[in-house]
């Protein structure tokens, strides 16, 4: 059966209500069926400098996920070896569900760096990017792919400025869903 499934990769360490919120306005928007979130396994634009296991971060996303019939928690780039190249993985998915569209959600940071991604043309050719903007970045890219604009929240919220928050002690539990920020409590994760 075709579907329409909006893709979301990241590290999401931790996942929080930016993530949620741009997850379900991109379903709402381009009427998705799901949104898959696809936590990476070895990003490769980023050390891997957490104290979070991989275990953690899927927890997490998990329960995210488990609040939210249309989101699926989906682990291809744990299934595959080496570095999480999105290209690799989206050929993947193509292979796997051919007759489906995939949307590429991503935020207007993400947007400003497309043309520094790996086999940017072949990432164009399988999904269309649908993004959102992100203060503080122009939401321009510098290479022609496909893409959609969605309108909606402007949120300027990050893993790295929540983890910095939970380790000194000032975390606002509202950027986080109940059973995330819960979660990081009770492990005591970031701190």
């Amino acid at each position: 059966m075709d579907k329409r499934i909006g893709l979301m990769g990241g590290t999401f360490d931790p996942p929080h209500i930016g993530h949620a919120i741009l997850a379900e306005t991109a379903r709402i928007s381009l009427k998705l069926d799901e949104v898959w979130w696809l936590p990476n396994q070895v990003p490769p634009h980023k050390e891997k400098k957490s104290v979070t296991s991989d275990e953690e971060r899927i927890n997490m996303v998990e329960m995210i996920c488990e609040k939210h019939g249309p989101f699926v928690c989906n682990l291809i780039e744990f299934e595959r070896k080496g570095p999480s190249y999105t290209a690799d993985t989206l050929k993947l998915l193509k292979d796997q569900h051919p007759t489906h569209d995939f949307y590429f959600i991503i935020g207007g940071d993400s947007v400003d760096a497309l043309h520094t991604w790996r086999d940017i043309e072949t990432i164009g050719e399988l999904v269309t990017f649908a993004w959102m903007k992100r203060p503080g970045y122009r939401g321009e890219p510098q290479i022609d792919v496909p893409m959609t604009f969605i309108e909606g929240l402007s949120l300027d919220i990050s893993s790295t400025a929540i983890r910095q928050a939970v380790k000194a002690g000032t975390l606002n539990s509202f950027l986080l869903t109940e059973n995330v920020a819960s979660y990081i409590k009770e492990n005591n994760l970031y701190e």
